[in-house]
């Protein structure tokens, strides 16, 4: 699958971003414009997200093989991974797939285990037709009675864009809803481990990556660094934007 890039410019090591579930490239402009001062970031869209091509099947496998098809059309020998959330865990699949691909490896704010968390209340608001609203503000007032939370909502908005009748989800919301992804990616079918610099980066107000849970970390990745934000929870990148680029910055310029 032939995944949607936004490029930022930079000289020196190429970093690839991977986002979140219900994110975009889009969603780590920020980080992106700022990494370029010292490297070469490259944010993708995951399939079935952004710009992406749409498909059935959404797998921690396929998405593995989309990365790897992405850095061969590039003649991209190795690079950096920086992924968030699902993006971590393809991150993750990747290196301990794909060792002798990567240059570096950070993870944010997830760890390589099954997660189930409760989706239900994003996936109704992301079934919300949103062909007859006029304006965005009509649609945020009828999300607004399925998601309370005006940071949620915004988030999910970043999904909708204006099509010829109207407006439309950008998400493959019917392939995501049913994906087998959602039931947790199995970390044990991964025999190996990765031996090369590894970061997580994560937040202490998190779920995500609980303390208890961190040391599962270095069970996969032992030449790992655990990094934990206290004050900030699951989008440390936004939230904790300053504190996230000055821990990946000094991560990045000691590869």
């Amino acid at each position: 699958m032939k995944l949607y890039t936004r490029e930022f410019g930079g000289t020196g090591l190429p970093v690839v971003i991977l986002h979140g579930l219900f994110a975009s490239s889009k969603n780590w402009t920020g980080t992106a414009q700022f990494l370029a001062a010292f490297c070469r970031p490259f944010a993708l869209d995951l399939r079935n997200h952004g710009d992406s091509p749409h498909s059935d099947s959404h797998t921690l496998e396929e998405m593995i093989s989309d990365l790897d098809q992405w850095l061969d059309e590039r003649d991209m020998e190795k690079a950096v991974l920086l992924g968030h959330s699902m993006g971590g865990l393809v991150s993750m699949g990747f290196a301990l797939s794909h060792p002798e691909r990567v240059g570096g490896l950070i993870v944010v704010d997830i760890l390589p285990r099954a997660y189930r968390p409760d989706f239900s209340q994003e996936f109704a608001a992301l079934s919300l037709d949103l062909s007859p609203y006029k304006n965005r503000r009509e649609i945020d007032v009828a999300m607004e009675k399925i998601v309370p939370d005006l940071q949620v909502r915004q988030f999910l908005q970043m999904n909708v864009e204006r099509s010829d009748r109207g407006f439309r989800w950008k998400l493959n919301v019917p392939a995501l809803k049913n994906s087998e992804f959602l039931q947790g990616p199995d970390f044990s079918v991964f025999q190996s481990r990765y031996e090369g610099p590894a970061l997580l980066v994560a937040g202490g107000q998190s779920p995500f990556a609980a303390r208890h849970n961190l040391p599962l970390f270095n069970r996969y990745f032992p030449n790992g660094r655990i990094e934990v934000l206290e004050d900030c929870g699951h989008w440390l990148h936004y939230i904790c934007s300053q504190e996230f680029q000055t821990v990946v910055k000094e991560f990045i310029e000691q590869l």
